[in-house]
């Protein structure tokens, strides 16, 4: 199959036969491999063969995973992906048509699209959830030039085991919403929204750095309410894949940092390995957001291993303050713990807002400081509100209540020292 002039240095396609193979008989936990591969097909007639040939599988698959991999193929096939001026290459990131041409039409060896920042941008929050054209179009558009891509470690059938669905059943009773609409339904919500067709795992994080490792740190996910074994497993996994950090979503992935018996462990394999933790703070989206049953993300359940691991790092995303109903929900406790401890960080994520409330700038100045504040965008949450990454980068930088060295910190400096990129 013809490949879209926009890829270059990837290898070549595999046959339609292979790509349904693939798409059909994987095992179920691969999600994105052969999806991203899709998008790099540049002629019609072979989009139209391919949804021919997966349609019936679409509706013989009875596993609810396969059943979404191929739904996000048949997606792919639907929509192609072209963004005008932009060549994506492999290893590197995108570029734009003029500094890929050569006189004689041959491709140079572009250099690194950050090469010449005066400091790094980095975005430390950002769910890979689009086509490589698109998503490193946006990075140079924006002037990022590394940014950390998280797996999610979810699963709907967790739901269905005892202790979790009777935590959920009690801590929603204690919400208004719950005369409104029954727990069962709420349930089925809950259920729906822990594998979407934009779930990520390890494995796929791992791809994409792999090609592109001058621009993409990788963090993997555990979900630490499982048992020993299987955490154990996914540290494994995730040491062995290569990747930095480790995402955590206590709310969905349903336990309590001050009490579950696998903190520890996750705690013991970051000070061996150098990892750092990213967790969610603050209400989820879609049903999460209900505080009630968002509870587990509260910040200040990490205190007692915050004080007991200083050479960890803990990154609050969101800054605990992500909330419909409440914006700036734990936003007081995120601060009294950077206060008190020396590895808590905060990042951006989907509450860039905060900057531009004078209150918070004084008071982050006056708690935790600056140079433990993450830029993040929560990419590509801001684009369904109609924000471009390039927006958010250059609102930051207009910013007129941080000084100038706040904001180099806060946009790339701090990050990088973190993450060690020199």
């Amino acid at each position: 199959m013809k490949e879209h002039p926009s890829y270059a240095g990837f290898p070549p396609l595999q046959d339609k036969e292979q790509i349904v193979e693939a798409l059909v008989n994987d095992p179920p936990e691969v999600r994105w491999r052969v999806v991203r591969d899709i998008f790099r097909i540049n002629d019609e007639e072979d989009r139209q063969d391919l949804i021919r040939r997966l349609h019936p599988h679409l509706f013989g698959a009875t596993d609810f995973r396969i059943k979404h991999r191929i739904t996000m193929a048949l997606q792919a096939l639907h929509n192609p992906c072209q963004v005008e001026g932009y060549v994506v290459v492999k290893g590197k990131g995108a570029f734009r048509h003029k500094e890929m041409e050569l006189p004689g039409g041959e491709l140079e060896n572009p250099e690194d699209p950050g090469a010449k920042s005066l400091f790094p941008v980095v975005d430390f929050h950002i769910h890979p959830k689009s086509p490589d054209l698109r998503f490193f179009a946006d990075m140079r558009e924006a002037g990022v030039t590394h940014g950390v891509i998280l797996a999610t470690d979810t699963d709907p059938s967790d739901v269905d085991r005892p202790e979790i669905k009777e935590h959920l059943k009690s801590a929603y009773s204690r919400s208004p919403r719950s005369r409104a609409v029954p727990f069962e339904r709420m349930l089925l919500q809950i259920k729906a929204s822990l594998y979407s067709p934009t779930h990520v795992e390890n494995r796929d994080v791992a791809d994409w750095v792999a090609d592109y490792p001058e621009a993409l740190i990788g963090f993997g996910s555990v979900n630490l309410s499982r048992g020993r074994d299987y955490v154990e497993e996914k540290l494994e996994e995730i040491g062995r894949l290569k990747l930095r950090g480790i995402k955590l979503l206590p709310y969905s992935q349903f336990f309590n940092a001050a009490e579950n018996e696998n903190v520890d462990l996750l705690f013991q394999y970051c000070a061996d390995s150098g990892a750092i933790i990213l967790s969610h703070s603050g209400c989820g989206p879609g049903p999460f957001e209900v505080p009630e049953i968002s509870q587990y993300a509260h910040p200040g359940l990490w205190e007692s291993h915050l004080k007991k691991y200083p050479s960890v790092p803990v990154v609050f995303a969101h800054f605990g303050s992500y909330s419909q109903y409440i914006p700036g929900i734990w936003l007081h406790e995120v601060l009294q713990l950077g206060k008190k401890y020396r590895n808590v960080y905060a990042d951006l994520a989907a509450v860039d807002w905060l900057l531009n409330r004078e209150v918070v700038v004084k008071e982050i100045r006056k708690t935790m400081g600056f140079g433990r504040v993450l830029f993040a965008t929560d990419y590509p949450l801001p684009k369904s509100a109609g924000l471009s990454l390039a927006y958010l980068v250059g609102a930051l930088k207009a910013n007129t209540l941080l000084t100038e060295k706040e904001k180099r910190k806060v946009l790339g400096l701090n990050a990088s020292q973190l993450l060690g990129l020199g």
